[in-house]
């Protein structure tokens, strides 16, 4: 009769752990950093703005610089053109 509570513990614990490694795989899969802004940030920190801001340079003149960096046509975004009427045949 002593095997029948050691077979329940060990089945509850199975079953606890395997609800604990799915919610976390489940979590796993929630983050992820885009290129886009991967590349937004690598841009922005190699800047020199970016460097005096971190050094106290708080004028508006640095600020405008920072925010100039962001700008996605300098970093790893190409636009796409729309064309309305490429492939109707």
């Amino acid at each position: 009769m002593s095997q029948a509570p050691n077979v329940k513990q060990t089945l509850k614990s199975v079953v606890r752990i395997g609800i604990v490694l799915g919610a976390l795989g489940g979590l796993g899969g929630c983050f992820h950093i885009s290129q886009r802004a991967w590349a937004n940030g690598a841009a922005m920190s190699e800047s020199r703005a970016y460097r005096e801001v971190l050094n106290g340079n708080n004028s508006f003149e640095v600020r405008r610089q920072l925010q100039q960096t962001l700008n996605p046509r300098r970093l790893n975004y190409t636009e796409v053109q729309y064309a309305p009427f490429s492939r109707w045949w």
